[in-house]
């Protein structure tokens, strides 16, 4: 089972007396329902050994990923589909952004996420019925739908600040672009490389790439793109544009390789909307 070493070690962190009545079980899921610049909202899917009765419960205890403790409680509701003998036990995360230890960004792992989770599930029908004691593990790995989105996040975290084009020689075009990203911790984000493209259509117009960059906590962080075109792409993807001395839609097309961990690294593509200036 792919999370069976995380759950024995666990079980045998607990006390004695705690190891002969608590089965751990297994998180089997994330799904990403919302990610604002406060939040991330999301379903954390797992399969536990005991729930109380009744289809609605509420976990009190605590949740970790790579051995840190999320700002997620002290209470999360719970989703229960009971069966034999296991439990299909769905906890509804909200995870306040601001909130997110640092030391979390040290301890990530670039391939995969690990969660533990311990505490009480109490039933939301009965305040005198007894809590059920639980615990759970799993490591899920990125990239697959072990981690998934129900639809499009992240949107809050980057713009294109457009792409202006004026430096003309006899053989190409220069000019600047810009991104803003939002770092919503309150530590700082390294980034590695930045690796970019400006695009107008499915035409190329202008790559480049930028490296040892710093995105600082709580605020948006302009960063100045350098962009040089042939005049011979500019003419066929920006002929109209060219012509007037105006603007055109484009996109930015990049990478961003974030450093996590220890000598690890996170890579999150970006594609954005913005115009792209061309002339004065």
């Amino acid at each position: 089972m792919k999370s069976a070493a995380l759950a024995a070690a666990l079980l045998f962190a607990l006390p004695a007396a705690a190891q002969q009545r608590l089965t751990c079980g297994t998180v089997e899921a994330l799904e990403i329902t919302s990610l604002t610049r406060a939040r991330v909202s999301a379903f954390l899917r797992t399969v536990l050994p005991g729930a109380p009765a009744g289809s609605k419960n509420f976990f009190e205890g605590k949740i970790e990923l790579a051995n840190t403790t999320l700002p997620a409680g002290p209470r999360v509701t719970a989703l229960v589909q009971h069966g034999q003998g296991q439990h299909e036990v769905v906890l509804l995360v909200d995870v306040d952004l601001a909130k997110v230890p640092a030391e979390l960004l040290g301890r990530l792992h670039a391939a995969a996420l690990d969660f533990t989770l311990e505490g009480n599930l109490r039933s939301s029908s009965s305040s005198d019925a007894p809590p059920v004691p639980v615990c759970a593990a799993g490591v899920l790995k990125i990239g697959t739908n072990e981690i998934r989105a129900s639809g499009p996040v992240g949107q809050d975290f980057a713009r294109f600040g457009g792409a202006r084009l004026g430096g003309v020689s006899l053989t190409e075009t220069q000019g600047e672009a810009t991104v803003v990203l939002y770092n919503p911790f309150t530590f700082p984000l390294d980034v590695r490389d930045l690796v970019y493209e400006i695009r107008a259509g499915d035409r190329k117009v202008a790559s480049g790439e930028r490296h040892g960059l710093r995105i600082h906590p709580g605020r948006e962080n302009p960063i100045d793109l350098p962009v040089t075109a042939t005049n011979a792409d500019l003419a066929v993807a920006l002929a109209g544009a060219v012509a007037s001395g105006g603007r055109a839609d484009g996109r930015l097309v990049a990478s961003i390789t974030i450093k996590v961990g220890k000598d690890q690294t996170m890579t999150i593509p970006l594609d954005l909307p913005g115009t792209i200036q061309v002339g004065r």
